[in-house]
């Protein structure tokens, strides 16, 4: 089955720093990215096209989506203790961001989830896609609402989705956590480029790390994309050993959601 090409990408939360790696990387691969965020875009290459926009305007969501072929989800509110600002982000600007999506004939949606939809499970146990969640957070509670609506989509409108459980995206490991949970910006370019084009993705879930030789994720699940990652935190570790870091200890943080299992919510 010939892969997907599609001619208008939208990548929202195209600011950040996710978005500022795949508006590089995914350069020229697409005919045009239009890219969004709630801050303004400067630096336009040829073939991107920008909006300023909150996931609070409706209308301005229902003008993003028009044209689009396929949808790359990455804006959302990061703190879980302020649940209004999470709610009307990652909740209700995401039905609403969807909504507008599936109306508008978009096709396929890759959206950015996180480590935190399963983040109370212990380090030791080697997740699956197939595991139930146990999020960590609100911020993971909203992650996995985001999993539920897209697979609503497929069952219900026939719109496929990939949904990236995104690990630590950093440019480099800086951590003992790191060597087990990194993405690299050019694996994260690699794995979200494989999301848009993987034909017959149906509603999946996947991994977001490089190709870690301490990875804790026990079917992360690449295949279903024909992800390859090319990198793996290992190579960092004698430079983080140098630098202080207890490579070889035990576990500094006894959950797969690291830090966040200690915040009030």
């Amino acid at each position: 089955m010939d892969e997907m090409n599609w001619s208008r990408v939208l990548v929202t939360g195209a600011a950040g720093k996710i978005g500022a790696t795949l508006r590089a990387g995914l350069a020229g691969r697409y005919a045009a990215l239009r890219l969004l965020d709630r801050r303004t875009i400067e630096g336009l290459r040829p073939g991107e096209e920008a909006m300023v926009a909150d996931l609070r305007d409706r209308a301005a969501l229902a003008r993003a989506v028009e044209g689009v072929d396929a949808l790359v989800h990455l804006a959302g509110a990061p703190d879980p203790r302020d649940f209004e600002e999470m709610f009307r982000a990652n909740v209700r600007g995401l039905y609403d961001l969807f909504e507008a999506a599936r109306a508008a004939g978009t096709r396929r949606i890759v959206f950015a989830s996180t480590n935190h939809t399963y983040g109370m499970y212990p380090v030791e146990h080697g997740m699956t896609e197939l595991d139930p969640v146990r999020p960590d957070s609100f911020y993971g509670v909203a992650k996995v609402f985001g999993e539920n609506m897209l697979r609503y989509y497929f069952d219900k409108h026939g719109i496929e989705s990939v949904s990236l459980r995104i690990g630590s995206f950093e440019e480099r490991p800086s951590q003992q956590r790191h060597l087990s949970t990194w993405l690299s910006p050019r694996d994260a370019v690699g794995l979200f480029d494989r999301a848009l084009r993987q034909p017959g993705v149906g509603a999946a879930i996947v991994f977001g790390m490089s190709g870690n030789t301490r990875i804790r994720i026990r079917h992360p699940n690449w295949e279903a994309i024909g992800f390859r990652p090319v990198d793996d935190a290992e190579a960092w570790r004698d430079r983080l050993a140098a630098e202080g870091v207890d490579v070889d200890g035990k576990p500094q943080w006894p959950l797969h959601g690291g830090a966040y299992e200690a915040r009030d919510h």
